[in-house]
């Protein structure tokens, strides 16, 4: 669930049913070109998001960025994204500068059944736009009763542990594994302090970062709250922050998603590529994986685990169980 201080305020809300807020983003895309089914895909994606209460990558939060690139010629709504190797258990996607939300649900579909005919799928896609939260590629595999793991190379704003430059994007990784009886499990999260969104989000409602999100322009990180009122004022800090909080791991942690993404896809390397204020990633990778055996019990024990006060240990309520009935946030 997203924190509290990146909550527009109730007073700013305008809820709108799900359909609606569907049907109007639909019709959004359309309208800059984008084909009737690409159009319902990206939709269902930013739609899908905001229920599972991930503000920061859904309708209100996005669609505008995504607009604003499709009119300054940075993405081609037309189909045309196509498959440019391919064995019975891979496949790299040559998005021809389609929309990540839209290459990101058909790059998955095709791992399923890959990994439904020899038992994993390996998709890689570059050249394409933002993937928006890849959590729900991830889901795609877990609705199938398969395990889905989703990674991609997101922009360039984190510095490395030590660093004084960024050299890597948030580079958020996604888990999804189906279970028997409760809801799937789904891990989405950047392998920086902070989702880049998340700054975009504080500026629009007023929200000081907290420690050990960002750094200033010389890599320090900024241990202290601090309002943002530029995006360019700050870099972004590796997951821990300072080196003594574990900064190392998620400098590791992205490290790892840029070889799986940029290099296995043949995109451009982080620290080769220009920076970009679009919605332009280098690329992403998606594994679903056939499960061989029974689901688990894995999620019930986790939330059998003592609680700390105010606090569910192990897992957040799944929105998606009942889309049709939870309201959707558009401001």
């Amino acid at each position: 669930m997203i924190l509290e201080r990146f909550k527009v305020p109730e007073k700013d809300q305008v809820r709108v049913s799900e359909t609606a807020l569907c049907e109007a983003v639909t019709r959004i895309f359309e309208k800059l070109g984008v084909s009737p089914e690409d159009a319902a895909d990206a939709a269902d994606v930013l739609t899908m998001t905001d229920l599972r209460g991930v503000e920061t990558h859904g309708v209100s939060n996005m669609l505008r960025a995504y607009v604003r690139d499709y009119r300054a010629g940075k993405l081609d709504p037309r189909p045309g994204w196509r498959i440019e190797r391919e064995a019975p258990a891979t496949a790299v996607i040559d998005a021809g500068k389609r929309l990540g939300i839209i290459v990101g649900p058909k790059a998955m579909r095709l791992a399923i059944e890959k990994a439904r005919r020899v038992g994993v799928g390996v998709v890689t896609v570059y050249n394409s736009g933002h993937f928006g939260a890849i959590g729900h590629f991830a889901m795609q595999a877990a609705q199938e009763d398969m395990v889905g793991v989703c990674f991609t190379a997101a922009g360039l704003h984190v510095v490395p542990t030590f660093g004084a430059k960024p050299l890597l994007g948030t580079n958020p990784i996604a888990f999804a594994a189906p279970a028997r009886q409760e809801a799937p499990l789904l891990f989405d999260a950047a392998t920086s302090a902070i989702a880049g969104n998340k700054i975009r989000l504080a500026m629009r409602i007023g929200s000081p970062l907290l420690p050990g999100w960002v750094t200033d322009r010389d890599g320090t990180p900024i241990m202290e709250e601090k309002p943002v009122f530029d995006r360019e004022d700050f870099y972004q800090a590796p997951l821990g922050a300072t080196r003594d909080l574990g900064s190392h791991k998620g400098y590791g942690l992205a490290m790892m998603v840029e070889i799986l993404c940029s290099t296995l896809s043949g995109a451009i390397y982080a620290p080769t590529r220009p920076p970009s204020k679009g919605s332009k990633p280098p690329g992403a990778a998606w594994t679903p994986l056939l499960r061989q055996r029974g689901r688990s019990r894995v999620s019930p024990r986790l939330g059998g685990a003592p609680a700390a006060p105010s606090r569910s240990p192990g897992r957040r309520p799944a929105r998606s169980a009942a889309r049709t009935a939870a309201p959707a946030p558009a401001w």
